[in-house]
């Protein structure tokens, strides 16, 4: 009993700066991103949930990927290898909550089928937008639910879903959003799109303005100096605080990553990239946004997610994971109070 009580007060304490963001409060979020994406049902993320608490952040985001299958599909299911079931998420919640980390749950959609390389969530044509809607809505409540059930503290009603997030769309979501708040009672944020986030339309109806920040630092072959990138991040500093002041609503970072590959802080995007393995490029590139961001986090910056803590990571590794690379110490230095 003592043991548990000491876990539920370790919980409280990282989630103690939560004020309500709808009466214009933020929430701190010093996150890291965790894909559930282990193909082993059963496998534990609590070791990698524990590192995730090592390095000074407060909250994970628990990345769940649902299926389509292709860009005209109208219908989200679960991919049996892919998709973690549901026991395994609330497991991951549990052993989240017991290293003292809150919890964002974030749904993503993936394509079974793909015609090209440029097809994935953010060009979905779907056949019929209401049938998608109300399918990708009732996975929605679902995972609403279970996040009720475990005191998940955040849930995210959408990821990078840019032909679906427009004006056009507002009343669809509208109703999606009103199912979900009907069985959680959390927040919520949606995640807009980095080269599409101005033209999200959905931000009034959540409580953070999400996106993911994959911006390009410089041109391909132009100068990658640490001045550089800085001046870049400070520019976007600027335009993305602006854009969230107007919105209403707190700013949160939910991806930002960069792969240990030379040349990567060119095109942050690309996760299929093969590059050798640059482990300074992929520090340099988190000093430079721990560098300018750090003095905003629980002000304007309502948080800010890394992306992506899943993987062996290592030196060898020229993946996104900053996991047992240079990395980790700029992390800890953005998380460090």
């Amino acid at each position: 009993m003592r043991r548990r009580s000491c876990l539920w007060l370790l919980w409280v304490l990282a989630f103690a700066s939560t004020v309500d963001a709808r009466e214009g409060g933020v929430v701190a979020q010093r996150g890291v991103a965790l894909g559930l994406f282990s193909e082993d049902a059963g496998w534990s993320y609590r070791k990698l949930l524990d590192e995730i608490a090592q390095t000074g952040a407060d909250t994970v985001e628990l990345v769940v990927p649902w299926y389509l299958d292709d860009v005209h599909a109208t219908s989200v299911h679960e991919h049996p290898r892919f998709t973690p079931p549901a026991s395994t998420i609330a497991r991951a919640i549990r052993d989240a909550h017991a290293a003292g980390l809150a919890v964002l749950l974030f749904p993503i959609l993936r394509l079974e089928r793909q015609r090209s390389s440029d097809e994935w969530r953010g060009t979905l044509a779907p056949a019929d937008r209401d049938r998608l809607m109300v399918s990708y809505g009732d996975k929605l409540v679902d995972i609403a639910r279970l996040a009720a059930r475990e005191h998940a503290e955040l849930l995210s009603v959408g990821s990078e879903l840019s032909t679906l997030d427009g004006a056009p769309d507002h009343a669809r979501w509208a109703a999606l959003v009103t199912r979900v708040r009907a069985v959680f009672s959390g927040r919520l944020l949606y995640s807009g799109n980095w080269d599409h986030y101005a033209q999200v339309a959905l931000y009034d109806l959540v409580d953070f303005v999400g996106l993911c920040a994959y911006f390009k630092l410089h041109e391909p072959g132009a100068e990658a100096s640490d001045a550089a990138i800085r001046r870049r991040w400070q520019e976007l500093r600027g335009e993305l605080l602006a854009f969230a002041k107007k919105q209403g609503r707190p700013l949160v970072l939910t991806e930002v990553g960069y792969l240990s590959q030379r040349g990567a802080t060119a095109w942050p995007w690309d996760e299929g990239a093969s590059e050798p393995v640059d482990l300074e490029e992929q520090r340099r590139a988190y000093e430079a946004f721990v560098d300018v961001w750090k003095g905003d986090l629980g002000g304007d910056l309502g948080g800010v997610y890394f992306w992506n803590w899943y993987g062996w990571g290592g030196p060898a590794s020229g993946g996104y994971t900053p996991r047992g690379k240079p990395a980790t110490e700029e992390m800890r230095r953005f998380f460090r109070r």
